[in-house]
């Protein structure tokens, strides 16, 4: 199997494993009637605070758990593939940091009291607010690509996190107002923190030997600025150093041959072997 296609394969375990205990509990929740809604997350209220454990994983229909599932796995998987060094700190932070935020200032925003807020929304919207942003700060076209595609699969769920009566407004949604743009705020917010966040782990913007310091000693001599093992530039090598190279380069080098000159002398009959060694 090729190297690349494992790898994404791999990339995609873990949000399969996720959907597969989300898919699980909504099975049992509908088949034998056990209101699992009843452990989602209730805002300021301690009973409620299950929720920031288990509100991602429950759902009230099934309009409502596919209308996650599919950007779950795709947003999940390229994260995971992208981004594996911090995949899990980035997935759990968004899952309970966005949970507890809901619960936190919910009701605040709303100007009222809410019952239960439950689905995966709120980490999708985490996953596309990392991504996006995550491309455009680290300056890697290829994650900046990755950015683009987010955009062009997800570029309309952005009006997701705006209050209910701006939604209906422009005709993004219907009559629903059990719609918890909050969550989506959080989650997106929460996601787009962590890309700022976590700038300078993973991938970055590749650097050329161009890209250097100009007040680094230079060795101008090298017209094509050669740079070491670490994307340095070669320096200059003066004095001591410059003996200490050759040294280095020549007798040091089991791989070198080392020519010895043996000066003739008047009475050796222009032999220089045998007499002088």
């Amino acid at each position: 199997m090729n190297t690349k296609n494992h790898t994404f394969i791999n990339s995609s375990l873990f949000p399969l494993l996720f959907l597969l205990v989300t898919w699980a509990v909504f099975y049992y929740d509908q088949q034998y009637k056990l209101s699992l809604y009843r452990f989602g997350l209730t805002p300021m209220s301690l009973s409620g605070l299950s929720g920031i454990l288990f509100t991602p994983i429950l759902h009230a229909d099934l309009r409502h758990i596919l209308s996650n599932t599919f950007p779950m796995l795709i947003l999940g998987t390229m994260l995971f593939y992208y981004y594996k060094e911090i995949a899990y700190k980035v997935f759990f932070i968004i899952y309970f940091g966005s949970s507890a935020l809901v619960w936190l200032l919910s009701d605040l925003l709303r100007g009222e009291h809410t019952s239960y807020h439950i689905g995966a929304s709120g980490v999708v919207y985490g996953l596309a607010g990392f991504l996006f942003f995550s491309g455009i700060i680290r300056k890697n076209r290829m994650l900046f690509g990755v950015s683009l595609l987010v955009t062009f699969l997800y570029g309309t769920v952005i009006w997701g996190i705006f209050p209910v009566e701006f939604q209906r407004a422009i005709h993004i949604i219907g009559k629903r107002d059990n719609v918890s743009w909050e969550g989506h705020l959080f989650g997106f917010l929460v996601g787009t923190s962590l890309a700022w966040l976590y700038k300078k782990q993973g991938i970055q913007k590749p650097e050329y030997s161009w890209d250097v310091n100009n007040d680094t000693d230079v060795d101008e001599s090298n017209p094509y600025w050669l740079v070491d093992e670490n994307g340095n530039p070669l320096k200059k090598n003066t004095g001591e150093e410059k003996d200490a190279e050759v040294y280095r380069n020549t007798s040091d080098n089991p791989f070198t041959v080392n020519y010895t000159y043996l000066p003739k002398k008047e009475n050796d009959g222009g032999d220089p072997l045998g007499k002088n060694i």
